[in-house]
């Protein structure tokens, strides 16, 4: 135990380094401390929700940082579609995790015990993709730019794979671990390609290079994470419990929803998908009527997360924590929002009528 602490402690003065090497400020945070009404960060003494599907009311907003490491391969792939990676703003990426660690990190600190296993993960996740993106940016700024004569639009075939690689990976993970990815199938994939057809055979040699590079230490750094979460955590639950109001009729219809029980009081507890169909089911119960009474056994607060090009300031029913550009697509920003959960579903109806989109709910 000791060592653990020794080696997270030198992981994250490393970290810090480099983060404060290459520090790019952009986040804006609504204030500082605390920006969420004390009042909504409790425990539920009572839940009715059963004790299995019950986690802590802390990790939404823990999970912020483990679900930005799905947002920035999302833009990566976005991007790349277009551009190379050579232009690609990484160290900003590494900049937005930080700052959005220490904001919801802010939220919790005085308000729930210590949460032990999700602060040494986040910081194991955190420190991995700190180097990995310095990594890629030196690299990408000394070699890359060499190789890449197109002025940041794609040109070989191992461009355009690094795009469709990087979009399957984030298809994989919004639903899955990361390191249960076949990186070593990306790697066939890469090798098939036919390394003398077309123009730049340079370039062609030297994305080669570093995407092999890529896929083979992800790979093996992906087998000895999994070894470790199987050996330190439990296996994660695939469905969050939901305790609402009522059952929509017209939700009947629809087969994404799980198991639906009649509790006392009128009330029903659905099974929905966990992780990125989370926010999808949530809305649709939404804008179907039912409204939210408990969440994974939650009546606290809970954070959101939505895309839009308007400013948003806190309002009755919601708080707004930070602020923070994306940076390839000009104009929008990603607002990080926390509600209490009875509120949830009046907040996603404003937001769908006011057209900003979603782009996560953290469900614990």
């Amino acid at each position: 135990m000791a060592r653990l602490r020794l080696l997270t402690l030198i992981a994250v003065v490393f970290a810090a380094i480099i983060f404060m090497a290459k520090n790019q400020q952009s986040t804006t945070t609504a204030g500082e401390g605390l920006l969420v009404d004390k009042d909504w960060l409790t425990t539920n003494a009572h839940p009715i929700t059963p004790a299995k599907d019950i986690r802590p009311a802390d990790q939404t907003f823990l999970t912020y940082p483990e679900w930005f490491l799905v947002f920035s391969p999302a833009e990566q792939a976005d991007y790349f579609t277009s551009h190379t990676s050579t232009s690609f703003p990484y160290m900003t990426h590494v900049s937005q995790l930080w700052e959005g660690y220490r904001v919801v990190y802010d939220q919790v600190k005085d308000n729930y015990k210590f949460n032990t296993g999700y602060h040494v993960m986040i910081m194991v996740i955190g420190v991995s993709t700190t180097v990995e993106y310095f990594i890629k940016s030196v690299y990408e700024t000394v070699i890359g730019r060499i190789t890449d004569k197109s002025t940041g639009s794609v040109i070989t075939a191992e461009d355009r794979f690094n795009a469709n690689y990087m979009r399957r990976y984030v298809n994989f993970i919004e639903d899955t671990p990361w390191y249960e990815y076949s990186f070593s199938t990306d790697l066939k994939r890469l090798w098939k390609l036919p390394l003398f057809s077309g123009s730049s055979l340079f370039r062609k040699l030297e994305r080669r290079y570093y995407l092999t590079t890529e896929l083979l230490v992800k790979g093996g750094y992906g087998w000895l994470i999994k070894q470790a979460t199987k050996s330190a955590y439990d296996a994660a639950l695939l469905n969050t419990a939901v305790v609402v109001d009522h059952f929509p009729r017209d939700a009947a219809r629809n087969n994404g929803f799980g198991k639906v029980r009649l509790l006392p009081d009128s009330l029903v507890l659905i099974d929905l998908p966990r992780y990125a169909d989370f926010s999808v089911f949530a809305g649709k119960l939404a804008e179907l009527g039912a409204d939210f009474k408990e969440v994974a056994g939650n009546r606290s607060a809970i954070m959101l997360t939505v895309l839009s090009s308007e400013p948003m300031k806190s309002g009755a029913d919601y708080n707004v924590l930070f602020n923070q550009p994306i940076v390839t697509q000009p104009g929008v920003q990603r607002v990080a929002i926390a509600v209490k959960v009875s509120s949830l579903a009046t907040v996603l109806r404003e937001l769908h009528r006011r057209r900003i989109r979603v782009e996560h709910i953290y469900d614990y």
